[in-house]
């Protein structure tokens, strides 16, 4: 007689640009000693998630699990797993510690969080265990799988230091969390760059100067208040989202806007997305990211700028963020403007793609729920 296969729900993306289902999917079990199952508890849809709903990154076939920001609860380990028990509470990361090379079918990526459960691969170097007391924000913790190590880690490369005077390109999560962070860590002045009124406005009350480009190129505004231009530039937007002053498509735009408004010797870090994909079954919009940009490096060489761009292991900054959160120096949870069951997440994205919410978190009610 054949066992019966334990479902649970997930978000999946099929192909269909700006669409996603949910849908039943067999519950990952322990396949290797060093796996763990993790129970998630609350999950969160990211800007990179909104490139994959739109064709542009993400697998070359479908079906597959989205989503890569998550808090849960260990439901089984795996015998050679030494830090973790089941019951602990834990933030699992965009991406895991790559112990070893492991090739596994395109409906079982590793950043699959958008489901009532995941498996974690080489859990003890992977996982943080975070308090589970009463009074603990999980939204502040549930940023530290992704997207505030992204932002901070934007700073780092513009080669920030305290007192520099800052412009953040986007503010949109990702955007807001690095202005906050650029605040936090002792800017002396952060500009925050977008078009959408209450994407501002948020910059706005944690400190920012709100800069809108559809009045006018950034540069030539932030040079009217700053003719020395801004030590620090961060780009927190991505080529496949980039728009110039009438709110068309232009690649090239904030990369060529940000040259322009640093100072002399300054800095520009890099965390939009910049990979260009060929158009496949997963990424049918590939090409909306060219492999080649416009560049003034007769200006960047001229003001000897610096410009530093690298993809992101959250567990690198996870020391210095988790003491910001333990102390209370830190509360980033700020960004998140909609709470959703997992049911509503097609709707959730549609909004989050049309910039209608800041960041949304996908709650997974328990009490509802079966419990395996």
């Amino acid at each position: 007689m054949s066992s019966q296969v334990r479902t649970m729900r997930a978000v999946l993306w099929e192909g269909e640009v700006e669409h996603v289902s949910v849908k039943d999917v067999p519950v990952p079990t322990i396949r290797h000693p060093e796996d763990v199952i993790v129970r998630i508890t609350s999950a969160a849809l990211c800007g990179t998630d909104l490139h994959i709903y739109s064709g542009e990154l993400g697998s070359s076939t479908t079906p597959w699990i989205l989503g890569h920001e998550g808090i849960g609860i260990v439901t089984a380990v795996g015998s050679a797993v030494d830090v973790f028990k089941v019951g602990d509470k834990v933030v699992v990361p965009d991406a895991p510690s790559s112990g070893e090379l492991e090739v596994e079918g395109s409906a079982s990526l590793y950043s699959n969080i958008h489901a009532e459960y995941v498996r974690v691969t080489f859990a003890d170097d992977s996982l943080i265990k975070i308090p589970d007391t009463p009074g603990t924000d999980d939204r502040d913790y549930l940023l530290l799988s992704d997207i505030w190590p992204t932002a901070w880690t934007c700073l780092n490369l513009s080669g920030f230091q305290p007192g520099d005077s800052v412009a953040v390109f986007g503010a949109g999560p990702l955007g807001l969390l690095c202005a906050y962070s650029a605040l936090l860590r002792g800017a002396s002045i952060v500009y925050s760059i977008d078009h959408v009124t209450s994407r501002l406005n948020v910059a706005k009350s944690i400190g920012a100067v709100p800069i809108d480009f559809t009045k006018g190129d950034p540069a030539t505004q932030i040079l009217a208040m700053r003719p020395l231009g801004v030590h620090r530039v961060c780009e927190c937007v991505g080529a496949g989202a980039a728009l110039n002053p009438k709110l068309e498509h232009q690649p090239d735009y904030i990369i060529n806007q940000a040259v322009a408004m640093a100072s002399v010797n300054g800095g520009i870090g890099i965390i939009g997305g910049y990979a260009a994909l060929p158009d496949t079954e997963g990424t049918p919009r590939g090409h909306n990211i060219p492999a080649k940009i416009s560049f003034p490096i007769s200006e960047l060489q001229g003001k000897a700028l610096t410009m530093s761009g690298a993809a992101v292991d959250a567990k690198l900054v996870w020391p210095q963020l988790l003491g910001l959160l333990e102390t209370g120096r830190a509360h980033p949870s700020f960004v998140f403007s909609d709470e959703i069951d997992i049911e509503e997440a097609p709707k959730a994205y549609e909004r989050f793609f049309k910039r209608r919410e800041i960041k949304t978190l996908i709650k997974f009610d328990w009490n509802k729920n079966k419990e395996f």
